[in-house]
């Protein structure tokens, strides 16, 4: 099997993947947002975990199977920057106990992985900003 016969596969994986990490990290916050005292599942606390460890992992095969790198190619940069900033900021909005900044984290991380769908849809560091 030759290396660009795994590519669409990993691709469509990869895309499926983020599709059901932002679907449960909506999910998680919506919850946390509108009903804070109440406890989730254990499946709902353990499969996201699980879903952006294989998120990250097909992340970096793509990576290495395209040979395009963080630093040397901007955009998967400012990606990996925006996923930092999305880690931090959900963690926040999960573990605040105050409803204000609990939105607020919630949002930013929002709007931390939308403009980073827009930056990886373009390959281009200004994501959907650089069709302006």
């Amino acid at each position: 099997m030759n290396f660009s016969d795994l590519y669409l596969p990993l691709k469509h994986a990869h895309l499926s993947l983020v599709a059901i990490s932002i679907c449960l990290f909506i999910i998680r916050g919506m919850l946390k947002t509108l009903d804070p005292k109440r406890v989730m599942g254990k499946w709902l606390k353990v499969t996201p975990h699980i879903i952006d460890t294989l998120l990250l992992i097909s992340g970096i095969c793509l990576a290495l199977l395209i040979h395009q790198y963080p630093i040397s190619h901007h955009w998967l940069t400012v990606k990996i920057l925006l996923l930092v900033g999305y880690i931090v900021l959900g963690m926040k909005a999960m573990k605040s106990t105050q409803p204000m900044r609990q939105r607020s984290y919630f949002a930013a991380a929002l709007a931390c992985v939308l403009f980073m769908v827009t930056v990886a849809s373009t390959h281009h560091p200004l994501g959907l900003f650089s069709l302006l």
